[in-house]
């Protein structure tokens, strides 16, 4: 079986195995939790709604290149929460500027919204 394996694998993953010591495997079982421990952490995670908090406005950032910025991150999130969205919006704006004031004052139920 562990000589079939080697044939389904290509690029990286092929050369790890290539680079295994003679006889340090003595199972199919053990081969597969040493390439799982091996392969796991190159796994891409998926984006979630809360990453959206990391975006925040540079100070001498225009409106304008922060909520391009935002979009561009929020689009990466196959399934994000619009609360956790407008939210994380609003926290990433600058305090001092106009429309974090307009957004701590009313409550927007959607990005359309807090753009507006």
């Amino acid at each position: 079986m562990c000589k079939s394996f080697r044939s389904s694998l290509i690029g990286p993953t092929l050369q790890w195995f290539t680079n295994l010591p003679n006889n340090s495997i003595s199972s199919f079982a053990q081969l597969t939790d040493t390439f799982v421990e091996q392969f796991t952490s190159s796994k891409k995670l998926e984006r979630l709604s809360g990453d959206l908090y990391r975006v925040q406005q540079r100070r001498s950032e225009p409106l304008r290149n922060y909520v391009g910025r935002f979009n561009r991150e929020k689009v990466t999130i196959p399934f994000y929460h619009q609360e956790i969205a407008i939210d994380a919006f609003r926290n990433g704006l600058l305090p001092d500027g106009e429309l974090y004031k307009e957004l701590t004052k009313f409550n927007c139920t959607s990005m359309e919204d807090a753009l507006v």
